[in-house]
Parts: C-alpha cells; structure tokens; sequence
C-alpha cells in the first residue's frame, strides 16, 4: 500500500504539474461534490456451492496486490479456510466495465478473517496479513497466530510468506486466550521502505491481571514481516506512559496508523476499550499513540500520549462513555491542498455511550500530533423513521475519498463511513445504518451537517 501510494503521488505531481501550466491561463474549475450512490453499485454475492453459514463478507481489506496500480479486494468468510480474491481491472472513467474484477480463490492453512494489507517485503506488491485469533498453538487454545498470504508475480498463485505467534522467532510466551491477531493495521514505523506490522492481543495475561492486552508490532524487511527483523511488544507496562495494566483493559482491541504529525513516518494508535477515567471508577476507554522514527528503532515510546473522553479538552463525558477505541480508523478529514502539509487525522468509536447510543470522535493531526484543538463529538443524526437510542452509532468506522470535489487544485480530503448495526429503521429491529460524512475545509475538518444515510429501508416520511 505504502508504494501504491509513492506512484499515485508521483502521476499526482506530472498531473499537477500540467495542470498548473494550464491553470495559469484559465480560471479554476469547480467541480461539484460527488457522492455514493445507487448507480452502477456492485452485488459481491457468495460463489460457492456450499454459501450456506459461511458469512461471506465478515472480512474486507483493499490493497494493490499485483503491483498494476488499481486496488483489489479480498474478501473472507466467517467459515471455512478460503479467501476470494478479487482483482481489479482497468476501464476508462465514465464507462460501465463489463468485468470489474478478475476472480480466484485462495486457499488458507486456517480460517480468518480479521485482515490487513501492506508491502511488507518491498516488491511494490501488497501482502495480505490474515489473522486467526481463535487458533490453538502448542495446545494453547484460542492463543492466536496470524499468516501473511503472497501473491507470486510469475504464477498468481498465493502462499504463505509469513506464519506469526508468540514465542520462537517472537516475542513472548504462547498463552491460550490471547487472541494473538484480533486486532492487525500495516504502516512503515521505521521509515525504511517496508511496510511493519502491528497485531493485537486483547487478551493478553500481563503482570496477572487477565485480559489487560498487548499489541505485538514485526518489522518488515526484504523477506516480509518476519522475526529476524526485529519484533516487540508494547502493553500498559511499557508504551511510556504512567499507567498499570488491569484486568479486561483490552489493550489492542482496535488498531490503526497514520502520520499524524507529518514527518515521513506511521505513528500507531491503540484502542484500549476497558481503560479507566481519571476518577479511577468508570471504564469508558481510552486510544495511546506511539510515535514512529526514521531510525531502526521503529517505534518509540518518547512522546507516548494517552486520549480518554472527556479529559484533555476532548469531548464527551468519560462517565457516561463505553467502548471509546473500540473502533479507529485513520484519514485526513481536510481539504487536499497540492502544497500544504497533510497531516493524518484520527477517528475515535465509542459504540456504548449514552446506553449503546454510541459516538465517535475525531482527533486532528498537526506539527506535534494528535491536538485536542478542533476535536469534534458527533452523536447519531436524526432522520425520521430510523431509531438509534441503542443502535451502537460508531463500532465500526473507515474512512476514504467517499466524496469528491475540487476548486482548482484545492480537493476535498477523505469522507467518514460509521457504522451504527443495530439501528431500528420503520420498524424493523437491527436493520442497521451507515452514515458517511464529508470533510471540509482544513479549519472545518468534517463536516457533521452533510451526515447522509446508506440505508436497508427506506425512511419513513413525516
């Protein structure tokens, strides 16, 4: 993903440059906000004979596999030991493909579907880190391992690259109830060309204390994220910051990266669901950030910081939050100025609050990092016929350019998709929602009054 990114920058800066050169006679050309909508949308059904329970689709992650600069999709199920991979074909803008992905099956060692994408080995080609939690190990239940699936350019044909647990070439002790890889998010912590990997375990035993979690992070090298280049595990007792673990902190529950001060190198966010409020009582969670270097080190506990509801100027009320860090996702919730700095903003679910209503927050990058200045506290939106008193607004969170426009070379930044499952909608118990919400300006940051709806009903009119 990390070099996808370097070659979209690089057709950015010949296209930008070409553009300047015409934008120097013309006026600027506004374009209109596009967004998500019905036409021309897919179906990706199941397409196996046997689809029956296997939840096709409890798994999704992007990323550009065979190095020809389109994204592709895999997509797991709930059951079995088989991926479907979905790759991406070229068309011209505007048309209607009539293939828009060339399909294969993958066959795994074991069933998973909790995935993430990154260039791990430096081949312009993304890995897939597939993760299966509930895996026995040395007869360990439920300890964890994570394998990274390959695609080989010569025959397509995809393999293991990397088979990740504890213990061995890794850090730490196999222990049953981990849940090595709950939790998985790619970024280059070391700035070294590679993508490195980070991976939950919610459930990690630490200093006694069950379920007080840790996050293991592999670096990545020319052979993949693999142990010889070095791996580490950060917990309550060793992200520099003054807390001790307790029992069900859940440190590691979510993850996600993003360059949240600007300098060339992922920083990684921690989602710790049972963390405590400053009264030392109520549990309404807390996100710790470590920052990445340019150095070997990777990631350095220098700077560590700690974000909690309610405290340190963010929003909300920690007594009456739950869940915050159940949900991250990363993205720049700001306009794209072709010569501004672009710092990474974070998105925070925190799917309890307010008796399962649920609430997101949104932290915004700067020079320093994460800054609680501008922090936003957005709460479900009402739309008649749809009832989120309980509809847990914010478990799941993603970001992307979800809706698109430009004044000149001025564009949109990235779009927020929230996930509220257990809405009610005309009715119908669970039918679910999903909000999107653009972004503004860089002083606007997301914009809460464009919050539109993808519904499974249609809402009632009043």
């Amino acid at each position: 993903m990390r070099n996808f990114a370097k070659s979209t920058i690089s057709r950015t800066t010949r296209l930008c440059s070409a553009l300047l050169a015409g934008l120097a006679f013309a006026a600027p050309v506004v374009q209109a906000r596009e967004h998500l909508g019905p036409i021309d949308n897919l179906l990706l059904k199941n397409p196996y004979a046997n689809p029956a329970g296997a939840f096709f689709g409890r798994g999704v992650v992007a990323g550009d596999v065979d190095n020809d600069g389109i994204d592709d999709l895999i997509v797991s199920e709930n059951g079995g030991d088989r991926l479907r991979a979905l790759l991406g074909n070229p068309f011209d803008v505007g048309s209607d493909p009539l293939f828009p992905f060339s399909p294969s099956t993958v066959s795994m060692p074991n069933h998973g579907y909790v995935m993430a994408a990154g260039d791990f080995d430096g081949d312009d080609r993304d890995e897939i880190a597939v993760a299966y939690p509930n895996s026995s190990v040395g007869g360990e239940s439920g300890a964890g391992k994570v394998y990274v699936m390959n695609r080989r350019p010569a025959d397509g044909e995809w393999e293991v690259q990397s088979t990740i647990q504890a213990g061995g070439a890794y850090p730490g002790a196999v222990q049953a109830q981990a849940n090595l890889g709950n939790s998985l998010a790619s970024g280059d912590f070391d700035d070294d060309g590679y993508d490195d990997l980070a991976i939950g375990m919610r459930g990690q035993v630490v200093g006694g204390f069950e379920n007080a979690g840790a996050v293991m992070v592999v670096y990545g090298g020319i052979l993949g994220v693999n142990g010889s280049y070095g791996a580490e595990i950060f917990d309550r007792d060793s992200d520099g910051l003054t807390f001790s673990p307790r029992i069900n902190d859940y440190y590691g529950w979510a993850l996600t990266t993003g360059d949240f001060d600007a300098d060339g190198d992922a920083d990684l966010a921690i989602g710790i669901t049972g963390a405590t409020c400053p009264n030392g009582t109520d549990r309404g969670g807390g996100v710790v950030v470590l920052n990445g270097t340019t150095t070997s080190t990777g990631l350095t506990t220098t700077g560590s910081k700690i974000w909690r509801p309610g405290t340190q100027g963010i929003g909300g009320d920690c007594a009456t939050s739950d869940n915050f860090g159940g949900a991250l996702a990363t993205g720049e919730f700001g306009d794209r100025d072709f010569l501004e700095t672009n710092y990474a903003d974070l998105a925070i679910g925190a799917n309890g609050t307010n008796g399962d209503q649920g609430a997101v927050h949104v932290i915004y990058g700067t020079a320093s990092g994460l800054d609680a200045a501008g922090n936003e506290f957005i709460l479900p939106p009402a739309l008649p016929g749809v009832i989120t008193d309980a509809g847990r607004f914010g478990v799941v969170l993603r970001a992307g350019r979800l809706g698109y426009e430009c004044d000149g070379l001025n564009c949109s930044g990235d779009s927020l998709a929230i996930g509220a499952p257990f809405a009610v909608v005309n009715g119908v118990d669970n039918a679910g929602a999903v909000w999107v919400i653009d972004s503004g300006s860089d002083s606007e940051g997301l914009l809460v009054s464009t919050a539109y709806p993808i519904l499974p009903l249609a809402p009632l009119r009043i």
